[in-house]
């Protein structure tokens, strides 16, 4: 069967950049008496960051998913089916792109490392196999010239097509045989059905010969995924919500009706299904060496458990908790909640969740660390998620 933590706490400790803090802890300036923060040591697993070569090969689209810019400077994208920005559109903010003005932000909050996966808007989705392999081999190489650049400062997983699944593997081995990235980021919907997960499983066998960390983000996978299942769309009928071609952040519903609340039970409910496919299914069985970064908490994964516990049991079978230990667990977005992070940190385990801000469509990475304190989780804890699950994630996954 599986032994995922055994082997992730064995992991050969031979360092590719140091990532042993160097800033002894402080608490934030202000804030006599509060937790510590280990500002100068906290390590940011969930970034996203878009460079040149892609930006080029955006912006050179005459139809969405393009960029266009206006003539003040600034960037906005537009989206698939369009050919200019939504009505209403806010321009990309410079944190996207501008690496000093990040850099300048990682220092304020005490940002000691970024990891960047960026799925974009799942391209595989609405542009032929050809043209989406070139953006991203194209974001890959843009990610490994950073990384190269600001060595300990940044890391990078890549991109992969999932409409071209050899491609995909032959860029996973790119990417770590050529481009010193730590593995790959793929897009949730790839995992809303066990089916469609075992369709990428030659990528996985080869993230398991590199020893990868795969980080599943929210996006499209290609339509040739089988059962490939968007979040967005005749699904939203189910929860409520009228149907949306747009993410359901930005979705509209009947007078008088409470949108948001729907909103997040379809992302929640969306989240907490790729969890179960990973976590709860036989899929990562033959993958034992793959280290899998879950996004935002896995939805409502750790609420929803313990009904699924009373379940099995019932049926006299094993408890499936600590099947979720498969995974780690980022805070980014909505898992930046401290009561969920605290239910998460109970029922998982502290030392499975890790640090992520979604840094990039988030402005601030403030609000995150913040929310590791309003867990009311110890100093051990906090810290485990701050940075000694990610140190240790890493360690063995970097190279020179």
């Amino acid at each position: 069967m599986f032994d995922r933590r055994t082997f992730l706490r064995s992991a050969a400790l031979g360092a590719a950049v140091s990532l042993t803090p160097t800033l002894r802890s402080r608490t934030s300036p202000g804030d006599a008496g509060s937790p510590a923060i280990p500002r100068g040591r906290i390590i940011d697993l969930h970034t996203h960051w878009i460079g040149p070569r892609l930006f080029r090969l955006l912006a050179g689209r005459t139809a969405g998913p393009r960029y266009v810019v206006d003539g003040q400077g600034r960037r906005f994208a537009v989206p698939a089916g369009r050919t200019d920005p939504l009505p209403g559109a806010t321009p990309q903010t410079s944190i996207w792109f501008d690496v000093q003005e990040r850099l300048a932000h990682l220092d304020s909050v005490g940002v000691r490392t970024q990891l960047i996966n960026w799925v974009g808007a799942s391209y595989d989705a609405f542009l032929p196999p050809a043209e989406a392999t070139a953006l991203w081999r194209a974001h890959n190489d843009d990610l490994a010239e950073l990384v190269r650049g600001h060595p300990g400062r940044f890391l990078g997983l890549a991109t992969l097509p999932t409409a071209d699944i050899p491609a995909a593997v032959a860029e996973l081995e790119r990417a770590h045989r050529e481009l010193g990235l730590s593995g790959a980021v793929l897009p949730l919907d790839a995992f809303v059905h066990l089916e469609s997960a075992r369709a990428l499983a030659p990528i996985f066998a080869a993230a398991q010969r590199h020893r990868s960390l795969i980080y599943i983000h929210r996006g499209r996978a290609a339509p040739s995924i089988p059962l490939e299942t968007p979040e967005v769309g005749p699904t939203n009928a189910y929860f409520g919500l009228p149907h949306s071609s747009e993410p359901n952040t930005a979705v509209a519903s009947i007078p008088g009706d409470y949108p948001a609340a729907r909103s997040a039970l379809i992302t929640s409910t969306h989240l907490t299904t790729g969890a179960i496919t990973l976590a709860l299914t036989d899929f990562l069985d033959p993958y034992p060496d793959v280290a899998v970064i879950y996004t935002m908490n896995g939805g409502s994964i750790a609420h929803l458990i313990e009904a699924v516990g009373q379940r099995t049991s019932r049926a006299g079978q094993p408890d499936p908790t600590p099947r979720l230990r498969r995974l780690y667990y980022d805070t980014g977005a909505t898992g930046r909640g401290p009561r969920g992070i605290a239910l998460a940190a109970q029922v998982i385990g502290a030392d499975r969740i890790v640090f992520g801000s979604d840094f990039g469509p988030w402005p601030s990475i403030e609000p995150f660390v913040q929310g590791v304190v309003d867990s009311g989780l110890g100093e051990a804890d906090r810290n485990r998620i701050y940075f000694e699950n990610a140190g240790e994630l890493l360690r063995g996954r970097v190279r020179t």
